[in-house]
């Protein structure tokens, strides 16, 4: 039995180490209106990649802790790969409110490809865990699987989102080694929030149709299970964007989230 969750506004927090978790946060608002966001960025520690399981699960549980004494929670959306992947089945051990999280859509791409061969572009925390490991194992012989891990992917699509100009070519040289394969992946999963802000780039310098595959559909798909959504409540919304950095982009990123809707700052001490 599903389980449903109703309060007199419904409020979802949403969490990445950086501004990726933006992507996950466009799909919702254009289908569920009338909604609160709360949107953490643990820029202190951008970006997740590199950090060890342990450290993931720690600052999880610490910020929702204190997250949660603030804030009616409805759902939380753990909008990174990296983070979902390590710690989201014993995160929720510590929780009562449900959550969610954002991971590689493998299933999804096996029965997209044509050609049988995969790209997968992901952390290389993501690309480690035991999970995902064994999920490419026993792919092995039916499929190929080309893996890339890129923490400069990352940055480029961060840098593109604070309005910086990206440069083909620098993307470009990450994809060596799959330009010299005699076939190209016909799919290809974005396992890492960051990456379909710069799917527009990929689709210049790779060859044509090709499939990008995200989490979104997931997302959605379990939205709608776990909140019985009211879209008669009031749009009166308070949506608020919590940083753990101030540094020389903090006003960028302040603008990016006016454009969409949020108009509460606040530094987030932990």
């Amino acid at each position: 039995m599903k389980k449903e969750f109703l309060t007199s506004q419904t409020t979802v927090f949403i969490f990445d180490s950086g501004l990726g978790g933006i992507t996950i946060y466009n799909y919702i608002k254009n289908i569920f209106l009338n909604i609160n966001f709360i949107y953490l960025l643990d820029n202190k520690y951008f970006p997740y990649g590199n950090k060890s399981k342990n450290f993931i699960l720690q600052r999880l549980i610490k910020i929702l802790q204190k997250i949660s004494l603030h804030h009616d929670i409805t759902l939380v959306i753990i909008a990174c790969n990296t983070a979902s992947i390590t710690s989201l089945p014993e995160l929720k051990k510590y929780f009562s409110f449900p959550i969610i999280g954002v991971t590689p859509v493998i299933d999804l791409a096996i029965t997209k490809t044509k050609n049988k061969i995969i790209g997968f572009l992901a952390t290389n925390t993501t690309l480690q865990n035991y999970k995902i490991q064994n999920k490419i194992h026993l792919l092995k012989g039916k499929y190929i699987i080309k893996i890339i891990s890129s923490p400069k992917l990352v940055f480029l699509a961060e840098q593109k989102l604070l309005g910086d100009k990206i440069i083909l070519n620098e993307i470009k040289k990450i994809f060596f080694s799959w330009y010299k394969l005699k076939i190209f992946p016909d799919t290809i999963i974005l396992g890492c929030t960051h990456f379909p802000l710069i799917k527009n780039e990929l689709k210049i310098i790779f060859p044509k149709n090709i499939k990008f595959l995200d989490a979104k559909k997931y997302i959605i798909y379990k939205f709608k299970q776990l909140i019985k959504y009211n879209k008669n409540l009031s749009n009166t919304k308070k949506n608020i964007v919590y940083f753990t950095k101030i540094d020389k982009n903090i006003n960028k990123i302040k603008n990016i989230f006016l454009k969409i809707n949020f108009h509460m700052f606040k530094k987030f001490r932990t």
